[in-house]
């Protein structure tokens, strides 16, 4: 249960960092901050829900969802990085 909190603590920090800095940095930090809320979210139903999300279907689905997110995020880094140039 401890761990659990600060997974959400974490998370909910990382999101509100990215929001903060993407400002200064780059749009593309709107995108990892909607990823950190994603993992809030997903965390809190873990703790809420009786269900365990982290085994069989629910894992494949979030599993999915975090490589769609990262992939985005990849793939937009690497066209600003050859635009940049």
């Amino acid at each position: 249960m401890f761990l659990d909190i600060v997974y959400l603590i974490l998370w909910a920090g990382l999101g509100a960092y990215c929001v903060y800095s993407a400002r200064r940095l780059g749009a593309i930090l709107y995108i990892a901050a909607g990823f950190f809320a994603f993992m809030f979210g997903w965390r809190l139903m873990h703790v809420i829900l009786p269900i365990d999300l982290y085994a069989g279907i629910y894992n494949i689905i979030f599993r999915c969802i975090a490589f769609t997110f990262l992939a985005v995020i990849l793939i937009i880094y690497i066209l600003y990085k050859k635009t940049s140039k």
